[in-house]
């Protein structure tokens, strides 16, 4: 019989890595590349003007001006996009991480190999399901404490997971973390997010505070 503690042990190191693991691990290293953002965009709006070209000589101090607001604007860019891509590699790394987990945690909790004993839980009564966690219980049959929990489970008979966990307290806290996984929807938001926490500046973004407000 397989249990939870037995399937853990045979799951791969990138399986092992917990869903909060992986999000703590890629939060802190996407906070690293927004600072280092911040810190290109510093550096560059800090830059000396530098105007180079056959007529620069003849350009006016406002031509001159907007010819390096040009070029910072483009460095920008170029260093924007670098930047979203890491981010973009973080985020799909992250997700397919949180994705690993989550089979194995659904794999762990509710993969049950005795089809008969599935069945016979699937057509209890919700007493009988109660019955039924009350022998695993006292027999220590796990395969026939998994059937009930699965079934359980689908119905929120709460008395009965409450049961099953209260035996098998490792289960639990792999039922917490899958609880607490992000939605598809969330781990795609968090990649579009790049365009919006490094969006290139502008020439304009480059011009005096005074000449902004005005």
């Amino acid at each position: 019989m397989i249990t939870v503690k037995d399937y853990a042990k045979g799951l791969s190191m990138s399986d092992k890595t917990t869903i909060h693991e992986a999000e703590a691990a890629a939060s802190e290293q996407a906070a690293e590349l927004i600072r280092a953002w911040h810190a290109a965009q510093d550096e560059i709006a800090q830059a000396p003007v530098s105007v180079e070209g056959p007529h620069a000589e003849l350009l006016t101090v406002e031509q001159r001006a907007q010819a390096d607001r040009e070029q910072k604007a483009q460095r920008a860019a170029s260093e924007a996009d670098h930047y979203r891509r890491e981010y973009t590699a973080i985020q799909e790394e992250r997700n397919n991480a949180v994705r690993t987990r989550t089979r194995s945690l659904h794999k762990a909790l509710y993969a049950v190999e005795n089809a008969d004993l599935l069945a016979r839980a699937a057509l209890s009564t919700d007493d009988q399901l109660r019955s039924l966690m009350d022998l695993a219980a006292t027999t220590g049959n796990t395969e026939l404490a998994k059937s009930a929990f699965v079934v359980a489970e689908q119905r929120g008979l709460d008395g009965v997971l409450a049961a099953y966990f209260q035996a098998d307290p490792e289960a639990h806290a792999l039922y917490a973390e899958l609880q607490a996984a992000p939605t598809e929807a969330t781990m795609e938001r968090r990649i579009a997010d790049a365009a919006t926490l490094f969006a290139a500046p502008t020439p304009a973004d480059y011009a005096p505070a005074f000449t902004r407000m005005g």
